[in-house]
């Protein structure tokens, strides 16, 4: 006998006889279903299959020559096709679309995805049909009402800070619905209460902190030490699954990643483990995963690159293009010359340094993405055999005018749906909260698509796609400020996307906006006008500027900060503190006037922040210097203040990764014993010691940072 459901595609896992879905309803009740679906790729050649295995003939499309071409489909039991693709790679066989994950696979063959609202018809569990009720692209759409279980550890001052892998720990915390509780006794009485609880409140999602790296690992231990059964996931067949942690190199450093944790039928998400999550919220990770089509606990843990590969390869997958393992373009051979002329990063001009007021901050919109939409760059138009007159500025490279590309075509969307999200929040509302969070998740996607052209693991990739949006922002940026200086504006600053205009009071920032943009040919907007700036100089030459080092307010009193000490990861929070009263103080100044008028009130903040670190009325935690670790302790050969207080950690018996951090304070920076000269701060016990002196040049360094060159030009004393 059939029956009907509506709800929620809320999880999905590959089983031996298709994949398990679970569905959660309005009414918040949950049903799990099995769909008899089999998983698909293509080869090109005729192999011998299996009996399990059933085969099609069917076209598809290459994308670079954009030729049609007769494949084998090739459907079996989705935990049967790994096995085969390796036997078939073997045996030297070209496979399309075999290395795709099981779920995302489900989603893209579908037609469905994370969180989609669907109805399902179906006989016992077995899924007979559904029918999609859902549009990934809808702005305003209805989510699920999950039942969010937390869980942590309790810990002091410093613990709570610190990954609980490095530090001391507390006891469990569990909460529901804004409530938390302290387990209390023995950890075997504290397993015993968790495994209650789950059970009586059974818990769509789980949301920890340090769940992956440490927390679950730990429970899963002792829960078997204690022979105490914890029913983490929801699906009573299955337990918990892991993923190792690992460490990789990316925009200029290196970053560990921790292990994940993943349930069935229930989620695992850990706060502290996902870059989405931290920047986000739950708004910006449903909204990547349900466009992505990647399961919402992968979807948490992914990098953003991994995410914008699963938005091409379903759009590959929904339009016939075969979808290669591995990344197949190399790199065109080209003379030296020209490499040199091609291989170029975004336009930079030196900023003015110094103070100034009556600035105005143009940005342009989504420039890099908006380049790769409007002229069409994507890996198979570069350099096309049928429109070399449409020549790309300056490097020589042409773009297809016939056909239009993946890259295009994927963003297109995604840069719409942004400018819809950011005009919604502008206007407020109760969801403007959500919408800014919607569109900060996009922010992120559309950053990374610039880069992931270029990476060397893009399945779609190619390094003159790259260089030809670095050649049209280049071109933008130029006829921008070309545009602003026949107007009589003197640039200040620029830099990519953004360019810093000297303006006149009473000047139609609208009317010279919409004149700029036109000219330019990208979409520029309007960020602000600052009622005072400052460009900070670089410390080895005061005469020159550092590209995106500066700081000012805006004339609704809103600051913005860039790469000065508050802003890095590295400063102890006494002197992010400091930085941050200078500038609340100076926020409130109309002018530069008005900002040396403070400067009385300015310099005794900062000589009770000297006199605390002088009197030792300062914490642990507020001294902490954040070290990132590029390489395993033991292969550092330099003994600096960073490194041995890295080395004391694992001496400890704290194993450390590439990518991880340690925090640690300088005790003795000078200390003829090494060991002296500073502290982990997870190690620090007793009465506080600290090299007050070192502290007290990083003050005056953050102090002069802020403060400098205000007093009518003339370098500021502070010692």
């Amino acid at each position: 006998m059939k029956t009907g459901l509506e709800g929620w595609i809320f999880d999905a896992y590959p089983e031996e006889e298709g994949m398990r879905v679970w569905a959660i309803e309005r009414s918040g009740g949950h049903r799990q279903l099995l769909d008899p679906w089999q998983a698909a790729f293509y080869v090109d050649g005729r192999p011998r299959l299996p009996p399990f295995a059933d085969a099609r003939l069917v076209e598809r499309v290459e994308l670079f020559s954009g030729k049609t071409f007769r494949v084998l489909e090739v459907r079996l039991p989705p935990l049967r096709r790994d096995r085969l693709v390796r036997e078939l790679s073997a045996a030297g066989f070209l496979l399309y679309s075999a290395d795709i994950p099981l779920v995302q696979a489900y989603h893209y063959d579908r037609g469905h995805f994370p969180l989609a609202f669907c109805s399902f018809e179906s006989e016992g569990e077995r899924l007979v049909s559904w029918e999609l009720r859902d549009d990934p692209w809808a702005v305003d759409y209805e989510l699920p009402p999950l039942k969010v279980m937390r869980l942590k550890l309790s810990a002091s001052e410093i613990a709570g800070r610190l990954d609980p892998n490095h530090a001391p720990r507390g006891r469990l915390i569990v909460g529901l619905e804004g409530r938390e509780h302290e387990l209390e006794g023995s950890m075997q009485d504290q397993l015993e209460t968790l495994a209650r609880r789950l059970k009586e409140w059974d818990p769509d999602v789980l949301m920890t902190e340090w769940g992956d790296s440490f927390l679950l690992p730990h429970l899963d231990a002792v829960s078997r030490k204690f022979k105490v059964k914890l029913p983490l996931s929801r699906d009573p067949s299955r337990g918990m699954v892991g993923r190792g942690e690992r460490s990789f190199y990316t925009y200029g450093r290196m970053v560990y990643q921790g292990g994940a944790r993943y349930f069935f039928g229930r989620w695992h998400l850990d706060r502290r483990n996902s870059f989405m999550l931290r920047e986000t919220d739950t708004a910006g990770l449903f909204e990547l995963a349900r466009v992505a089509k990647i399961p919402v606990q992968r979807a948490a843990r992914c990098t953003i690159g991994t995410t914008l590969s699963s938005m091409q390869m379903a759009w590959a997958w929904k339009h016939g293009v075969l979808i290669p393992i591995a990344k197949q373009q190399a790199e065109d051979f080209r003379p030296a010359d020209g490499l040199l002329t091609a291989d170029k990063g975004g336009l930079c001009y030196e900023p003015d340094v110094g103070w100034h007021e009556n600035v105005a901050e143009y940005d342009f919109t989504s420039m890099y993405p908006e380049m790769m939409v409007r002229h069409n760059i994507s890996p198979e138009t570069v350099n096309c055999p049928c429109c070399p007159d449409n020549k790309v500025p300056e490097i020589g490279h042409h773009l297809c005018m016939k056909r239009r590309g993946l890259v295009p075509s994927v963003l297109a969307p995604i840069v719409d749906k942004r400018a819809r999200y950011k005009t919604l929040y502008k206007e407020g509302g109760p969801n403007a909260a959500v919408y800014k969070a919607r569109a900060d998740a996009y922010k992120w996607t559309l950053v990374c698509c610039f880069g992931y052209l270029g990476f060397k693991n893009a399945r779609f990739g190619k390094i003159e796609a790259h260089e030809c949006v670095n050649a049209w922002g280049r071109e933008v940026l130029l006829r921008a400020k070309e545009s602003f200086e026949k107007r009589g504006f003197y640039m200040l600053h620029a830099l990519v996307d953004s360019l810093w205009i000297k303006i006149d009071r009473g000047t139609d920032l609208e009317a010279l906006r919409l004149v700029v943009e036109r000219e330019a040919g990208c979409p520029l907007a309007l960020d602000g006008v600052y009622k005072w700036l400052r460009f900070s100089p670089s410390r080895q030459d005061p005469l020159s500027g550092i590209p995106g080092r500066y700081f000012g307010c805006f004339q609704n009193g809103d600051l913005k900060l860039r790469g000065i000490a508050s802003r890095r990861h590295d400063t102890p929070l006494l002197l992010k503190n400091l930085q941050g009263n200078l500038l609340e103080r100076l926020s409130r100044a109309k002018g530069l006037s008005e900002c040396r008028a403070m400067l009385p009130v300015l310099r005794d903040i900062i000589e009770e922040c000297r006199q605390r670190l002088k009197d030792g009325g300062v914490k642990a935690s507020e001294l902490a210097i954040t070290f990132n670790l590029s390489k395993a302790p033991s292969e550092y050969k330099q003994d600096t203040v960073q490194t041995l207080a890295a080395k004391q950690l694992a001496d400890s018996g704290v194993v450390l990764h590439p990518g991880e951090t340690v925090r640690y304070v300088i005790t003795a920076a000078k200390d003829k014993v090494k060991e002296w000269r500073s502290k982990p701060l997870s190690l620090m016990e007793g009465a506080l010691e600290y090299d007050s002196a070192r502290y007290l040049e990083l003050l005056e360094r953050a102090a002069e940072e802020i403060l400098g060159g205000l007093d009518e030009g003339e370098q500021l004393r502070l010692l």
